[in-house]
């Protein structure tokens, strides 16, 4: 069976294709000549640069740059995405991998990632970790640097990919894409080899306050980096249940929160929580206010880092288990009540309080198994630093570790699905606000069943992808009668719709504007006063240009490939951060052991 490429909507074009080969081929020619010449004895200005900053901090040369270039990468990863969904939800479909300019930064932070991978690899000399991974005869690298460089890989194939997928399946405007899921976890996953790449340097180097800052720094981007996740709830137009909203911040902020306190003393989980802020409210407000678009919201995680520091002084850091389980079921309660609270007072949708009870339920079981998650992770990264101290068991903590992973990934898993039952329609009014050549208009809709909205976890009206955004809720006038607090604008670019979230994952709307779109056959969309209109599944609004004759098959191979992909990172991390452990435990045995032999020999 041949399915035809879809219309060329977002695609990339021959020019954009030869740029995005030629900038790769250029990196990786400039890698493989500095491997060339920094592994036959050569010198390079890179390798002289990193003596130069390797003396200053006093870290092996193999770990000099890459805290710093992986830093500014991540920042221009993180600022290019929220950018670029501000303009998808502003101004709607690009035409290229390279449509937007905000797509220019996360294409250069994704190249920057692989980069501060790679330069640990080329100037990989002694000192080294305990353990490393063996290239040739007598060329070892850093496991950190392995793990960089394959998240980093990944991100990178997420952009051709990408225009693949828009060919088969249309443009999917939603972070929620295979593709773009898989360019982003790639990012977020290369923070967990920064933090091992850390712990090394620990190893070889000590402690001291620049790597602290370092390691508290990249904690915080984590924070920045998981709510990624959450931008579509942040800006107001989520196109997965809104139980998932609270689910994303419960197992964030327990895994990194839980990660640096079991790791480090007293408060450092407010220094993680300060870099969150700063650079979070940073992008908000650059992506808002000098480019003009949609303002991002997000939780502040205040309430989490308090609760994280009390559990801590409560318990102390002796059981790193205990404390990331009573941290999370602290989050997973007390802080979700707290987001509730913050959802009422800045969040686009209002967390309803008809949530409140499944999101208390979902948000247990998530932070029990984050806090197992950061408990396992905060362990390992110990043990690679050499740390010597009375743990459980090695294999009862890769249990406790996989057991909360499988638990977080269910909740998840659980909480996305979506459906969309048919049975809903409503009878419009329309009051003109305006009229000309931009007319808007508040709208009223009469429901059938009169209930259908009783109870909703969102019921809304929404405009957006004509130049800017606009969310309104329906409020209740009679029974089963609600009407647009704000008018909605009919013409244009704009679509407007109404937007009905029932039960934990219905999920519907109405059409009330919608211009023709002949690029993806889209007829125009225009209710009239009188009409009675069919809420359909959320998804054929949402996602105008995804198409609908693609056999399942397809989609379900699209997303396994993903569930693949990020099997391999999460089986990476895993590995990799558990063979330096591995390394960290018998070079702490052989020195504790010299240390013994030499007390025995002087007395």
């Amino acid at each position: 069976m041949t399915v035809p490429l879809a219309a060329t909507t977002g695609t990339a074009s021959f020019g954009q294709i030869a740029i995005v080969t030629g900038l790769v081929s250029l990196m990786y020619l400039a890698l493989a000549v500095l491997l060339w010449r920094e592994r036959t004895g050569r010198v390079t200005l890179v390798g002289r640069l990193a003596d130069t900053i390797g003396r200053l901090d006093g870290v092996p040369r193999w770990a000099a740059l890459t805290p710093y270039l992986h830093a500014v990468s991540l920042l221009a990863c993180a600022f290019g995405v929220w950018w670029d969904i501000a303009v998808h939800i502003d101004r709607g479909r690009d035409t290229g991998p390279f449509g937007t300019p905000a797509h220019y930064p996360i294409f250069f932070g994704i190249l920057g990632v692989i980069i501060s991978g790679v330069l640990p690899i080329a100037l990989a000399r002694k000192p080294l970790p305990a353990r490393t991974i063996k290239l040739t005869k007598g060329w070892r690298i850093p496991c950190s640097a392995a793990l960089v460089t394959v998240c980093g890989t990944f991100a990178l194939v997420g952009f051709p990919l990408d225009d693949v997928w828009h060919r088969l399946f249309g443009e999917d405007v939603t972070l929620w894409g295979p593709t773009h899921l898989l360019m982003i976890g790639g990012v977020v996953f290369s923070i967990f080899a920064r933090l091992l790449a850390s712990a090394e340097v620990e190893q070889l180097a000590g402690l001291n306050w620049r790597r602290r800052a370092q390691e508290i720094i990249a904690v915080g981007a984590l924070l920045i980096a998981w709510d990624l996740f959450s931008t579509e709830f942040n800006y107001g137009v989520p196109q997965f249940p809104l139980i998932l909203q609270p689910i994303l911040i419960v197992f964030g902020s327990t895994l990194a929160f839980t990660l640096l306190r079991a790791r480090r003393g007293p408060f450092v989980t407010f220094g993680a929580l300060a870099t969150y802020l700063v650079i979070r409210g940073g992008i908000a407000w650059a992506v808002d206010q000098p480019l003009g678009e949609i303002l991002g919201h997000f939780p502040l995680l205040i309430a989490e880092a308090v609760l994280v520091e009390l559990a801590a002084f409560a318990l102390g850091n002796k059981n790193r288990f205990r404390l990331g389980l009573v941290s999370g079921a602290l989050i997973g309660t007390v802080g979700v009540v707290v987001e509730y609270g913050w959802s009422q007072v800045w969040m686009p949708i209002h967390w309803p309080a008809s949530m409140l009870p499944p999101a208390l339920g979902f948000g247990l079981v998530t932070g029990l198994g984050a806090g197992l998650l950061g408990a396992w992770l905060a362990t390992r990264y110990a043990e690679v630093a050499g740390e010597v101290r009375m743990t459980p068991p090695v294999r009862l903590t890769h249990q406790l570790g996989a057991v909360g992973l499988v638990v977080v990934l269910a909740a998840l898993f659980f909480c996305v699905p979506r459906s969309a039952d048919p049975g809903v329609s409503a009878t419009v009014s329309l009051e003109p606000a305006s009229i000309g050549s931009e007319p808007t208009a508040y709208v009223t809709v009469s429901m059938n069943p009169v209930d259908a909205a009783d109870g909703a976890r969102w019921f809304e009206a929404l405009a957006w992808q004509g130049g800017g955004s606009m969310t309104h809720a329906m409020e209740k006038v009679a029974d089963g009668t609600y009407r647009s607090t704000e008018p909605l604008p009919m013409y244009g670019k704009w679509k407007s719709m109404i937007r009905l979230h029932q039960g934990a994952r219905d999920m519907v709307a109405m059409w009330v504007y919608a211009p023709e779109d002949l690029k993806i056959e889209k007829p125009a969309e225009q209710v009239s006063n009188g009409q009675t209109v069919e809420f359909i599944g959320e998804q054929q609004t949402l996602r105008r240009e995804e198409r609908t004759d693609v056999p399942r098959w397809m989609w379900n191979g699209g997303y396994a490939l993903l569930a693949v992909v990020g099997s391999l990172e999460i089986a990476g991390i895993a590995w990799l951060v558990g063979r330096g452990a591995r390394g960290g435990r018998l070079r702490a045995a052989h020195l504790e052991a010299q240390g013994s032999r030499r007390e025995r020999e002087s007395a």
